[in-house]
């Protein structure tokens, strides 16, 4: 089984990652963490002539990814993809394209309201993924 899990850095993420890797434990297969980096889009043409923060950005999802393996004791060859994108639409693409049989999101434990201001990974992905997608509580 080959699994892709969408980490953010927040506790919600790392237990999804955390039982991604318990339901390979006991099957063959494999987890890949992914940290998708949301597209800069200047608030205004005087903010295009600064420097792209989606450079520093990228960095900082690297970072991301380096702090979850860590704290999840995961193995040091997880491999470890860092995108640019609308985070959805991204593990969406990915998990197709390169043939993860599952998808895994934390859950952030928003209200309705929130999550119709705010908006969900993991509702949106729910809705959008062509593989299977667990959300995890």
């Amino acid at each position: 089984m080959k699994i892709l899990v969408a980490v953010d850095g927040s506790e919600a993420s790392l237990h999804a990652a955390s039982s991604a890797f318990s339901l390979i434990a006991a099957r063959p297969g494999s987890v890949t963490l992914i940290y998708v980096t949301p597209p800069y889009v200047p608030a205004s043409d005087a903010t295009a002539l600064l420097p792209d923060p989606t450079l520093e950005m990228s960095d900082a999802g690297l970072t991301v990814l380096r702090q979850a393996v860590e704290r999840l004791k995961a193995p040091p060859t997880t491999p470890l993809l860092n995108r640019v994108g609308s985070p959805a639409e991204v593990i969406s693409d990915v998990a197709a394209e390169e043939g993860f049989d599952l998808v895994v999101v934390g859950h952030t434990g928003r209200g309705a309201v929130a999550r119709v201001l705010l908006g969900s990974v993991a509702d949106r992905l729910v809705h959008i993924c062509s593989k299977p997608v667990l959300v995890v509580r």
